[in-house]
């Protein structure tokens, strides 16, 4: 099964702020590798920040499982490297993850997540 992932030009204005977790989330269509005991499986970054993001994926994950995930950045600059994140909820091929192995150096991910588009709040 192949995810089209869609491009976000920079005149779109995504609602940044998915709920309210620890962080604001930013709304992304990222390309992801993620790793676990049995294997890989592809599949796009939906939203991130810098801890956590939401996952749309070619395999089923199971929640309370712990994963790696590669990011490939559209920008095609370094790839962001978590190395380890737990699953928290999982709804066919979507799971949100919390990201608990990231160096407090890994400037890509802080990179990725800081270069939100500003947009006026729709009311």
């Amino acid at each position: 099964m192949e995810i089209t992932v869609p491009a976000h030009s920079e005149q779109e204005c995504p609602l940044l702020e998915i709920d309210s977790r620890r962080g604001a989330r930013k709304v992304v269509g990222l390309r992801t590798v993620v790793a676990d005991k049995l294997g890989r499986a592809s599949g796009a970054v939906t939203n991130i920040s810098a801890g956590g993001c939401g996952l749309r994926l070619t395999k089923r994950l199971t929640r309370g499982q712990y994963i790696k995930l590669m990011v490939y950045p559209n920008d095609r600059t370094a790839a962001v490297q978590i190395d380890l994140a737990k699953v928290k909820w999982v709804d066919a091929e979507w799971a949100g993850v919390e990201f608990l192995g990231v160096s407090p150096q890994n400037h890509e991910l802080h990179r990725l997540c800081g270069d939100q588009v500003e947009c006026p709040v729709e009311t």
